[in-house]
């Protein structure tokens, strides 16, 4: 009698994205998500158990770029283990692709950016006998699987949706237009299909990011439209608003606060100096007294209205004079927020041609002294939060109580105040009482 061969039914191989750097990363990621499971791949639980290995990458400073060849460098010992493929993606691979492909053979692919939404057909291509017999999903399996929780960004009550890619500014620091390229728009379209999506998968809030917000459209009337379009959306809870530069535009779009009730009590504006010498070899604009105008008209059309912004220290010719202002600015305008870099020089950049070149033991001491009078800033800053009632969200539910966040404070980034109610569940809105504060976070209770 013959023996029926049984057949064997191969399995789609899987996939898991490590995502390094900010935001932008993890809305990339997204992207490369979506694109792997049209191509058939599944979303693994975690980098051990896929058999493809994407790390997308940053290298924006210096630590960003220590972080990412050490993420690169351990999963290789971790692909040696599990007999996967190791694909390096985004900033990292566009600057250093010849370095990938000379000094780290273990790297099966690298590319760029710009690609994110192409990386199932360019796996497709490069592995293809990965994806044989794979079978195609319907769309309905596709969606469903787009918004799992296998991607951050749809796991959270959360989400960020980005509104453009690259940038024009050209400041002498920042690599990212190297990186990035130009300038370049998502269409009202694209941004109002990703905002239903992630509010589809839960999230109540939508914070929209990119290189330079104001920038999009490079009219403010088109970006008013779409902030406007975006706060209509059903389900849509808390709008946010990141990267906001400190110019004419940020002025005009602050009127808008006052009219959207949705649109967060906050502002993320990084300034990166206060001393116009430095900021005019920056190739950046504004000034102290400009600085100082601009946060004070976000307080007063956003009542409770929050502000974040950062400092870049140690840039070439910057003297100590010029530390004075940034500190002078902190003590006088109280950001509640604040961000300190030591200068990273970037090959690439102008900034990396300029002389007058600080040791990075001097940088360091000024950051260390900027960031001092920062957090006596930030007691009095904490002192009076306390007693205050803020409307919140739940963020994370943990052991012993919950981590939930003030609509002042972005996801991530910002300061979450600690909860002992074993009763919140995640993406829940109601309010919280400020009751003390650590060094940066709080606790409180959740009182409604």
């Amino acid at each position: 009698m013959t023996k029926t061969k049984e057949k064997v039914e191969v399995l789609p191989k899987s996939f898991f994205i490590t995502t390094l750097g900010c935001p932008k990363n993890t809305v990339d990621s997204m992207s490369m998500h979506q694109s792997l499971l049209k191509e058939g791949l599944l979303p693994a639980n975690d980098p051990e158990a896929s058999d493809f290995h994407l790390i997308n990458t940053c290298t924006f400073i210096q630590d960003a770029t220590k972080e990412t060849i050490q993420t690169i460098l351990d999963s290789i010992d971790l692909k040696k283990k599990n007999n996967q493929k190791l694909v390096v993606v985004g900033c990292f691979a566009e600057r250093a692709g010849k370095e990938i492909s000379d000094d780290l053979p273990e790297v099966d692919l690298h590319f760029g950016t710009g690609k994110y939404d192409q990386a199932g057909d360019i796996l497709k291509k490069t592995f293809p006998l990965d994806f044989k017999e794979i079978k195609e999903f319907n769309e309905d399996i596709l969606e469903r699987l787009t918004l799992s929780n296998s991607i951050e960004n749809y796991s959270k009550p959360y989400s960020y949706v980005k509104i453009s890619d690259g940038c024009n500014r050209g400041c002498h620091f920042c690599i990212i237009p190297n990186l990035r390229g130009k300038f370049r728009d998502s269409s009202e379209e694209s941004v109002l299909s990703d905002t239903r999506r992630a509010i589809a998968a839960g999230a109540k809030e939508i914070a929209l990011i990119s290189q330079d917000t104001v920038f999009y459209g490079k009219d403010t009337d088109k970006l008013l439209q779409l902030i406007e379009s975006v706060s209509e959306v059903e389900g849509l809870q808390i709008l946010r608003l990141l990267y906001l530069y400190p110019d004419k535009k940020t002025e005009r779009l602050l009127d808008l606060y006052g009219k959207i009730d949705k649109i967060a009590p906050y502002l993320e504006s990084p300034l990166q100096h206060v001393s116009k010498s430095v900021l005019k070899s920056m190739n950046r604009t504004g000034e102290y007294s400009y600085f100082k105008f601009l946060f004070e008209k976000a307080r007063a059309v956003k009542p409770g209205l929050e502000i974040r912004t950062s400092f870049i220290l140690g840039f070439p010719g910057e003297t100590a004079d010029d530390v004075d202002e940034i500190i002078r600015f902190i003590q006088d305008v109280k950001p509640e927020k604040v961000n300190l870099f030591p200068y990273s020089p970037q090959e690439g950049t102008k900034g990396f041609e300029l002389e007058g070149k600080l040791k990075d033991k001097e940088i360091s001491k000024r950051v260390n002294l900027v960031r001092d009078v920062y957090l006596e800033v930030l007691k009095d800053t904490h002192q009076s939060r306390i007693g205050k009632i803020y409307p919140a969200i739940v963020d994370e539910v943990l052991e012993v109580g919950a981590m939930v966040r003030r609509f002042q404070d972005a996801p991530e980034i910002d300061e979450v105040v600690f909860v002992e109610d074993q009763n919140l569940r995640v993406g829940q809105i109601g309010k919280v009482k400020v009751e003390s504060f650590f060094e940066l976070d709080m606790a409180g209770s959740w009182v409604f």
